[in-house]
């Protein structure tokens, strides 16, 4: 009998010791964090860094810890937990490069209205048209990036899923912007390529799962992580043999997070508060000389359901890839877009 009670002891320890393992597994922004709130669009899956900067200042300005809703609703809490456990933050940017701004009711509205348009006069994205009572929050992040690859590409078409498509590709003298972190076969690989201001980098990669780039990310991580020096560029150049072609792409997306709308908020320090508004807008946009990302995080809270106090307006890319912008001493991506069909495309003539 004692030895049965041992072998139970024993086993009991293995159970727990694999429990206590498998929770040092869990995803930490030092380690492997994947809370990417992403979203679909068409068979393209889209996120951008604008959400968690607007999130993260909500925390800061009004409530100094995670912020908790009222609420049971699975995917409400699945993005609420990804939000409180950023992966992204202002940390990953350069000052330059982005806004934030929290504050209440409409004198706030106004000023991110002048201080984001005086900071970006090249915005394209409209200014705020909210109204807001005094005791109203808002909380709203932007910001806008833009790089040129080394030496411009040449225009050239090419066939994406079986349809042909406006891109670009490698000449003479372009090919040498284009950098081989990992190739399996023409199906499967991970490039980068040189950019003028090396202080950003951007990356392209074929063959992973389209679904979330987890792996694509974890592929990146491993083959260019942060570096001190921002001229080292992964990789080595591709041979003059080799050929490198891609779409031309353009996005224009708005997403609602219907999921967080109406909840209340369980936190002390904004008791009797809602979400009332949270949306993105994300603009991007690709060809031969380079690429432009402008992102647009608005989250807005109320202290009373009204629902009329906001009206929110080869290396051949030719299957589904991933395209993803970081700076070149973060791990983390301030954009992500994982290209899955030809909605984000020109139609050749």
């Amino acid at each position: 009998m004692q030895k049965y009670q041992i072998v139970i002891i024993l086993i009991t320890a293995l159970l727990f010791s694999a429990c206590c393992h498998h929770k040092t597994k869990e995803v930490t922004p030092e380690t492997e964090n994947f809370n990417y709130t992403g979203s679909k669009f068409h068979n393209n899956y889209i996120w951008g860094g604008a959400m968690n900067l607007a999130w993260n200042e909500l925390i800061e300005s009004f409530t100094s810890e995670p912020i908790e809703l009222d609420t049971k609703d699975e995917s409400t809490l699945k993005t609420l937990y990804c939000l409180n456990n950023p992966v992204f933050s202002k940390a990953d940017i350069d000052e330059a490069s982005y806004y934030m701004r929290s504050g209440y009711g409409q004198k706030t509205v106004n000023l991110i209205n002048y201080e984001c348009k005086a900071k970006f006069p090249d915005k394209t994205i409209p200014d705020l048209q909210l109204k807001l009572s005094d005791r109203d929050i808002i909380s709203y992040a932007y910001f806008l990036k833009q790089i040129e690859y080394a030496i411009a590409f040449q225009k050239h078409e090419l066939n994406f899923m079986d349809q042909k498509v406006n891109g670009f590709t490698s000449g003479a003298e372009s090919y040498s912007n284009v950098y081989i972190l990992a190739y399996e076969n023409d199906d499967k690989f991970l490039l980068a390529l040189k950019l003028k201001d090396n202080q950003d980098q951007i990356f392209l990669a074929k063959g992973f799962p389209m679904d979330k780039p987890d792996e694509v990310l974890k592929m990146l991580k491993t083959k260019a992580p942060a570096q001190e020096k921002a001229d080292f560029i992964p990789g080595t150049v591709m041979n003059r043999k080799d050929i490198f072609q891609a779409p031309i792409l353009h996005l224009n997306y708005e997403r609602q997070y219907k999921e967080m709308l109406n909840k209340k908020v369980a936190n002390k320090k904004l008791e009797g508060y809602q979400i009332a508004l949270m949306q993105e807008i994300i603009k991007f946009d690709m060809d031969e000389k380079g690429a432009r990302v402008e992102n647009e995080a608005i989250i807005g809270m109320i202290t009373s359901i009204n629902p009329d106090a906001y009206k929110p307006k080869n290396l051949i890319l030719d299957k589904p890839y991933w395209v993803i912008m970081k700076r070149a001493n973060s791990n983390n991506p301030y954009f992500i877009l994982g290209v899955g069909d030809t909605k984000l495309m020109q139609a050749s003539d």
